[in-house]
């Protein structure tokens, strides 16, 4: 069995970093492109087709119990991110964001059109497993990102 992952090196892995940078550059272009304003919308429906396959196990969709599933699923991921309730929503904050990381390789400006469209990704996901409509509004942006999530809407009940 030839094993090519385990003899990688770093040069491989910056070079990889670079091609999926730049593969989410041009996906990112495209769409707004194609869809132009509906953008966020349609961030917010992958977000939302998202949170049905992530592996989270909730009893109540209470903001509270959603966020805890939510950051502890992107933390299994490597991601840097705490989240924290307040008031009727949520803030995140990042450290070592992906997108940003992204945003650097590419030269793009942080807390631009990429940042906007992850930010209405997670908005999604939260809206989907909290049962509420979310809207995002970047609070920082540098070496950590800082967003919030306000949810809208009366509290659905699962049975």
């Amino acid at each position: 069995m030839n094993n090519n992952e385990l003899s990688l090196s770093v040069e491989d892995y910056d070079k990889a970093f670079t091609e999926i940078a730049f593969l989410l550059d041009i996906f990112i272009e495209t769409i707004v492109v194609f869809v132009g304003k509906s953008t966020p919308a349609l961030a917010v429906a992958a977000g939302r087709k998202m949170a049905a396959n992530l592996p989270v196990h909730i009893k109540e969709n209470s903001i509270e119990e959603v966020l805890s599933e939510v950051v502890r699923v992107f933390r299994l991921q490597q991601m840097e991110i705490q989240g924290t309730v307040e008031g009727a929503g949520v803030i995140f904050e990042l450290t070592d964001c992906p997108i940003g990381s992204v945003c650097h390789n590419r030269g793009h400006e942080l807390g631009g059109q990429a940042c906007q469209m992850f930010h209405y990704y997670f908005a999604g996901i939260m809206a989907e497993l909290v049962g509420r409509p979310a809207r995002p509004k970047t609070l920082t942006v540098g070496s950590e990102c800082c967003f919030s999530l306000a949810f809208s809407g009366a509290p659905s009940r699962r049975l």
